[in-house]
């Protein structure tokens, strides 16, 4: 079995949010690290399926972050057709299975449910998030204070 310490790991959105993250974590730890991106080298792109083998090449892992969401359409399709491209270039199918499972059963929509924590918490249903910002602004409740000469 091949030491994961030393493979190097494909990293998705690698210039993004958390991708940006876990890629330098695992430099820091002296691990090898490809990000894919856009940007990268080779670049990856998710919309441009002839950029993905080439950033799979020498993979032995992948941590996978899906541009713009899960919740896009087509991310399903997209996610699954990297996975198969990545058993066929060696990663490993448990890793792939898991992949596959995450996507298609868990993140697939069909686990959410509507909570009751602003209902509890409160004591009233939730409102839109855009009803409280119009009246939250119509408030002033984001108005900044005219400096007074003290406060120069």
């Amino acid at each position: 079995m091949t030491d994961t310490k030393t493979q190097t790991t494909l990293v998705l959105g690698g210039t993004g949010k958390t991708g940006r993250r876990v890629a330098q974590r695992l430099s820091t730890l002296g691990r090898p690290v490809r990000v894919g991106s856009r940007s990268g080298r080779p670049p990856f792109d998710w919309e441009d399926r002839a950029t993905w083998a080439s950033a799979l090449d020498g993979a032995g892992t992948a941590y996978v972050s899906y541009y713009p969401d899960l919740a896009a359409p087509g991310a399903v399709e997209a996610v699954g057709a990297f996975a198969r491209l990545a058993v066929s270039s060696g990663v490993p199918a448990e890793a792939v299975e898991l992949l596959t499972y995450l996507f298609s059963e868990v993140l697939d929509g069909r686990n959410a449910r509507v909570a009751d924590g602003v209902r509890r918490a409160l004591g009233r249903e939730p409102r839109d998030f855009a009803l409280y910002a119009r009246d939250a602004g119509a408030s002033g409740a984001w108005d900044v204070p005219a400096a007074s000469g003290a406060d120069r």
